[in-house]
């Protein structure tokens, strides 16, 4: 498994966040399930993390150019883009 940094850009905050996981696909839709269910991000939780977890899967993570081990997916909600973006990330135990 590694571990996986997902930063979140939305509607003027930042959110980082860290999940296990076998790939980054993974990652993103355990970090859309604790988004669902947690409501991190109160009503505009459940149309992020779908509009999310469809741009991860149908249109694959995105590797962010010119850098490895980094994606990107993104959706609009409310007119609002969301931004995510997924690292793996090396473990300093």
């Amino acid at each position: 498994m590694n571990l996986y940094t997902l930063v979140l850009d939305f509607h003027g905050g930042t959110y980082i966040t860290q999940f296990e996981a076998d790939t980054p696909t993974d990652a993103v839709a355990a970090w859309c399930k604790e988004l669902e269910d947690e409501q991190l991000l109160g009503d505009a939780s459940f149309p992020v993390a779908e509009g999310i977890m469809v741009d991860a899967i149908e249109n694959h993570l995105v590797e962010v150019e010119g850098l490895h081990g980094a994606w990107c997916a993104a959706a609009t909600v409310n007119g609002a883009l969301a931004l995510l973006n997924v690292i793996v990330t090396q473990r300093l135990d």
